[in-house]
């Protein structure tokens, strides 16, 4: 049984799906000089890193750890979001962010982090939009067409019906990600929270 050609969407089949929403006319390849396409792409490149940050249970790894360098240091790779310090592992001893591509710690002021060899971190990762699941392929792609209708069209009814689609698909992408991250209203055994006891306002993860 031959697998269908369409089971899963494309850059190339969202960006036609923006150009068509718009009224343009769908292409072949992304590499044709028009405005229209260029438009279209890096709207829904914007969408993806957008959607994605928000942090998804199939792009959120907890506990992941970055091996220091021989400077001590660590430098973030540039396909991550978001990052904190893992709290089960490392308790209060660090508060990081970026800054300047490295890890910096805002407690002792300083990209260096002494007397450890590994630092476990809770990540955001970013993935290429053919990489990540089907139901958030199409919720950004209702989401950039929506927001690039806007930017080249400026239709009122137009962006009503698409926003309507936004919605939609946003709750079927919602729903994905509920199903599979397995979420619930107590304690989830994935974040490794120190504190397992009940806490009222931690009830949804979501």
């Amino acid at each position: 049984m031959a697998t269908p050609s369409y089971a899963t969407s494309t850059e190339l089949d969202a960006v036609n799906s923006i150009l068509m929403s718009v009224g343009e006319t769908p292409v072949n390849t992304l590499d044709v000089q028009s405005p229209e396409v260029a438009i279209a792409q890096s709207t829904l490149r914007q969408v993806c890193r957008e959607v994605q940050a928000e942090g998804w249970g199939y792009n959120t790894e907890y506990e992941f750890p970055f091996v220091l360098n021989s400077d001590k240091e660590i430098v973030v790779p540039p396909t991550a979001l978001r990052l904190d310090i893992n709290r089960y592992k490392h308790g209060d001893a660090y508060d990081v962010t970026r800054r300047d591509g490295k890890l910096y710690d805002r407690y002792s002021h300083s990209f260096k982090f002494t007397g450890i060899d590994t630092l476990y971190v809770d990540v955001v990762w970013f993935f290429e939009f053919e990489d990540i699941p089907q139901a958030f392929r199409d919720y950004i792609t209702a989401k950039a067409a929506r927001i690039a209708s806007g930017r080249m069209v400026n239709d009122e009814t137009s962006i009503k019906i698409l926003q309507a689609e936004e919605s939609v698909l946003r709750a079927v992408a919602i729903e994905f990600d509920t199903s599979q991250a397995d979420y619930n209203v107590f304690n989830a055994s994935d974040l490794r929270n120190p504190y397992t006891s009940y806490k009222p306002f931690q009830a949804l993860s979501r």
